[in-house]
């Protein structure tokens, strides 16, 4: 069973790019992430009521406990979402949010994930940070801390801070607007592009004890990076180079400017459409741009949000969905989505009919709505809360491990995408049926790995090279970023000898 209705057509596998492109395309091997928050109630409102395990979202053990689990699963990675802000729009105050544990209380992410790679050796770790209010020498430093201690398998999902909440915190009246906040983070991933490709050439660190050499200086360099938003970043960076030097490069945007952005600098964006028809408009539209950047569209991962109920049979896995869906808390529902579209929905009655204003965030949503939802006739408070309680942006699936199946191979054939994020409704369980009844029909349909791929060892390694995060996403020998990548652009490329040659010759000029 698919929720939601069959009324918005797409071009049902018929997208072309550039080149020789189209659909329908070759079966190939998902990408599988678990989507997690480190709070009470992530996207699925309400439902940790009926967890097992999910109320321990504050304890090193819980999140243990699941990074082995997805391992065993072969999952990709874990990516956890972050930000700054609360959820209180609705009703202008953040009673429902504390109430519901919706995204709040929250905790950082980036201190959990080494605690997960001690006991795991291959599955991958997606870290939210934003551009907006982070400093970008020190996000690059702590990026560069967790690629070191992790071997290699962090990765960041870029994202701006739209909620006034956070804004405020930060010292700001309100949110910095749309497109200024893209402006900043593009010439953020320059700053930091910089500190991690071009300030430590690849041979800088020697740890020769013999010579008592740890860096050789003429390979360590100053940045001297200036632009409007950052205009005075001397470098160099402070840390040597991490296994990926630029950690995997995730991003979620949606708007023109968002898209255009993650064509730039992701190599894997998520999206989140409720059916594959419509989501291979924006899959076009990115592999699209990624083209026009002289990227091969291919390159770009493209991963849609799912929500998976799944159990032995079709008839318990719409039971347990049911179920869920009776515990769900419509109330957390509303006041999730107010925050995301700025509407206080709870100033209308129960039963009025919801108007917002044209050109706002819940004008756009309600006309939205009404196109994939075209049954409901008029549009209430009540009708909302029913239309959003267990209800998100993204698709929901219940059924058998065959019947989930069949949805995800329709997913590839026709929204082109190449993997999944998967929600949780009650955290640990929820991944648990994944691992131990879905996987094994994706992997015996030859749709999911098996193994994690192995990596060559270098000849007199003395310990494991593992697989890096961008390997587990474009392929075992891509550990750093890609030649046709922009951030490709700032890398140091002179040899060593050549390197060394200018900053003698820039020595005694100085002396002179």
């Amino acid at each position: 069973m698919v929720v939601g209705t069959d009324s918005l057509r797409g071009p049902q596998g018929a997208v072309s790019y550039p080149g020789e492109l189209k659909a329908p395309f070759p079966k190939r091997k998902l990408i599988l992430n678990a989507f997690e928050c480190i709070v009470p109630s992530h996207v699925v409102p309400g439902t940790w009521v009926g967890e097992r395990q999910g109320h321990k979202f504050d304890t090193i053990e819980y999140w243990q406990d699941l990074a082995k689990l997805l391992e065993r699963g072969r999952f990709h990675g874990i990516f956890i979402a972050d930000s700054y802000g609360f959820h209180d729009v609705y009703g202008g105050n953040l009673d429902v949010s504390l109430k519901a544990g919706l995204q709040v209380p929250k905790l950082d992410p980036m201190l959990i994930v080494t605690a997960m790679a001690s006991v795991t050796e291959s599955i991958a770790f997606g870290i939210t940070s934003t551009t907006t209010y982070e400093a970008p020498y020190a996000l690059a430093r702590r990026f560069t801390t967790l690629d070191h201690f992790t071997k290699g398998r962090v990765g960041w999902n870029i994202v701006t801070s739209h909620l006034t909440s956070a804004a405020r915190n930060f010292g700001l009246k309100e949110a910095v607007e749309h497109d200024k906040r893209y402006e900043i983070a593009d010439e953020f991933m320059d700053v930091v592009y910089k500190l991690w490709e071009s300030s430590w050439h690849d041979k800088a660190v020697k740890r020769d004890q013999e010579k008592g050499i740890w860096t050789e200086p003429a390979l360590v360099r100053a940045i001297n990076h200036s632009s409007p938003h950052f205009p005075d970043i001397p470098g160099p960076f402070i840390s040597h180079p991490s296994p990926q030097r630029t950690p995997a490069l995730y991003q979620a945007g949606s708007s023109g400017a968002g898209t255009t952005f993650g064509a730039k600098h992701a190599e894997a964006v998520f999206i989140a459409q409720p059916k594959p028809e419509i989501a291979a408009f924006k899959v076009s539209e990115y592999r699209a741009k990624v083209a026009a950047l002289g990227r091969d569209p291919r390159a770009l991962k493209i991963i849609a949000s799912l929500l998976i109920f799944v159990a032995e049979t079709d008839e318990a896995a719409e039971e347990k969905f049911a179920y869920y869906r009776s515990i769900s808390d419509g109330e957390m529902a509303l006041s999730f989505n107010a925050s995301g579209t700025g509407t206080d929905w709870a100033q209308w009655g129960e039963d009025d009919e919801l108007t917002p204003p044209e050109g706002s965030g819940g004008h756009a949503f309600l006309e939205n709505q009404k196109r994939i939802a075209p049954h409901i006739k008029k549009w209430t408070r009540a009708v909302l809360r029913e239309h959003l309680t267990l209800n998100r942006n993204g698709a929901i699936i219940v059924g058998s491990p065959a019947t989930i199946a069949n949805e995800l191979e329709r997913w590839i054939e026709v929204g082109d995408v190449d993997g999944f994020n998967l929600s949780h409704y009650d955290r640990y369980s929820c991944f648990e049926d994944i691992v131990n009844l879905l996987v094994p029909e994706l992997q015996r349909r030859g749709l999911f790995q098996e193994d994690y791929p192995e990596v060559p060892q270098p000849k007199g390694a003395t310990e494991r090279v593992g697989l890096t995060a961008r390997e587990g996403l474009v392929g075992v020998g891509q550990r750093h970023l890609h030649s046709s990548h922009y951030g490709y652009s700032h890398k140091w490329l002179e040899t060593e000898e050549e390197a060394k040659d200018k900053w003698e010759a820039a020595n005694a000029a100085k002396k002179a």
